[in-house]
């Protein structure tokens, strides 16, 4: 699958994240969070259209991830190692932390059987099939569809709440151990695709995955840094139920300011039960 280069911008002026490959693969989200004018869907939270019908959203397999690779290497000013990309398609399945956004072109009707039967259009409106309703499925039939971009998390223990990461000290460890947190490590979305629900999409397939996955019980919050100079970033994720925490110093070495904010979204009774009433 290609992607669509010439409309994407560019990532001018942001050249300065950590250079180092083990921080590449965990570094900020901020190249996508500059467009916020739009109604946004917010899954309870705020009021906004659903993603459109022309999207869907899947596990990051080894025929997509050439795709995903080049727009992160054209959004981000990072160069993500060999194993960022192999730990993608290591399990592309349905509890995947990795997925990638798919747009499926809405197909267009036969112009001759238009012209032999001038009532169809009629018959479609009130007898609608997958076929005639343009629905994501009968895209998916048609076309295997463009990535236009995704998200990678990964799972970390800790023995702490991640909203303590920035403490200059090791925060003392809570009494129960080690809790399972899912860690927003990249995501990306080309700039003709944004403003349409696409990016929230991504997040909340994650939520859906972590909330309904064996593998994932447990599961207390999702986390991500984020540049602390990019204030639309952090609105990004506060209108999407995050929270802002405190800045860790001199998390990026070639940006000024060079600190990161913690943002986080602790799963909560009713993130589960949106995603068991199938809200979500």
């Amino acid at each position: 699958m290609e992607v669509k280069l010439p409309t994407a911008p560019s990532a001018d002026g942001q050249s300065g994240v950590r250079q180092d490959a083990a921080l590449s693969a965990c570094s900020a989200p901020f190249e996508l969070l500059h467009d916020l004018s739009a109604p946004h869907h917010d899954f309870g939270v705020a009021q906004g259209p659903p993603p459109p019908p022309n999207l869907s959203i899947q596990p990051i397999t080894p025929s997509t991830v050439p795709s995903f690779r080049r727009i992160l290497s054209l959004l981000l000013p990072i160069r993500y190692p060999d194993k960022f990309f192999a730990e993608s398609v290591a399990n592309a399945t349905p509890s995947s932390l990795a997925r990638v956004a798919l747009w499926h072109e809405r197909p267009r009707p036969a112009k001759r059987k238009r012209e032999e039967n001038p009532n169809e259009s009629l018959q479609a409106s009130a007898n609608p099939t997958p076929e005639s309703s343009g629905t994501a499925s009968s895209q998916l039939e048609l076309n295997p569809g463009t990535v236009i971009g995704g998200i990678q998390c990964r799972m970390e223990q800790l023995p702490f709440h991640p909203s303590l990461l920035a403490s200059p000290k090791h925060p003392i460890p809570t009494t129960s151990g080690n809790r399972n947190y899912c860690y927003i490590q990249t995501l990306a979305l080309l700039s003709p695709y944004r403003a349409k629900g696409i990016a929230t999409a991504l997040v909340e397939t994650i939520v859906t995955t972590l909330c309904t996955e064996k593998e994932y019980e447990g599961t207390a919050s999702m986390y991500a840094h984020v540049w602390e100079a990019n204030e639309e970033a952090l609105e990004w994720y506060v209108k999407r139920r995050f929270q802002v925490g405190d800045v860790v110093q001199g998390y990026y070495r070639r940006l000024k300011p060079a600190g990161a904010r913690i943002v986080w979204r602790d799963l909560e009774v009713g993130d589960y039960l949106r995603v068991q009433s199938g809200q979500s």
